[in-house]
C-alpha cells in the first residue's frame, strides 16, 4: 500500500473514531430518557448499542496508536 492510501487511511478511521465518540458522549442521556419513560426495550437497546459502539472505538483507537507506532 503506498503512503497516500495509508494516510488516507488513518484519516479515515480517526473519522469514524471522533463520530463514535461524539455519539458516545450522547448516548447516555438517550438511556436516561428511555428509562424515565419506562420504555425497557429502548433502554437495553441502547445499552446493547453503546457497548457495541463502545467495542468498536475502542478497537479503531488501538488500531491508531498501533499504526502510529506507539505501542
Amino acid at each position: 500500500m503506498n503512503n497516500n492510501s495509508q494516510n488516507e487511511n488513518h484519516f479515515k478511521a480517526a473519522n469514524q473514531v471522533i463520530k463514535k465518540l461524539g455519539f458516545l458522549s450522547h448516548v447516555d442521556k438517550n438511556i436516561s430518557d428511555a428509562h424515565d419513560h419506562g420504555n425497557k426495550q429502548a433502554e437495553m437497546t441502547l445499552n446493547i448499542l453503546k457497548a457495541v459502539e463502545q467495542r468498536y472505538t475502542d478497537s479503531m483507537k488501538y488500531f491508531l496508536i498501533a499504526e502510529a507506532g506507539m505501542i
